[in-house]
């Protein structure tokens, strides 16, 4: 796994070439995070590290773009779920702003487009 982290040391993990994570910070004080390859249960944890990273870092407004996620399975799903509640209790929010076919058609099939908007 691959991680582009702003500033600060980058939080040890497993390395899964299988899912990428670049993080961006906007001028506008939020925080992007690309997610490309392979989202499910085995890469799910890299994801959750990095999230914890930034919120103990002081992100609060996170964005997730799911573009280029190729395979997405139910379980990460209901990951994002609780990192969303995660960071809503540290005062922030976690938006999803662009999710590929995968991601969407998961999302649907799972009904969770409503808990999962902002």
């Amino acid at each position: 796994m691959r991680r582009k982290l702003p500033q600060g040391p980058q939080p040890a993990g497993p390395s899964d070439a299988r899912l990428v994570i670049d993080v961006t910070r906007t001028p506008d004080g939020s925080t992007i995070l690309f997610l490309t390859g392979e989202f499910d249960v085995h890469t799910v944890n890299s994801l959750c590290d990095t999230v914890v990273f930034l919120i103990e870092a002081g992100s609060r407004c996170l964005r997730l773009d799911l573009s280029g996620v190729t395979w997405c399975d139910n379980g990460s799903l209901y990951t994002l779920l609780g990192l969303r509640d995660a960071v809503l209790a540290a005062d922030g929010y976690l938006a999803l702003s662009s999710t590929g076919w995968p991601v969407a058609e998961a999302i649907a099939r799972n009904r969770l487009w409503q808990l999962l908007r902002r």
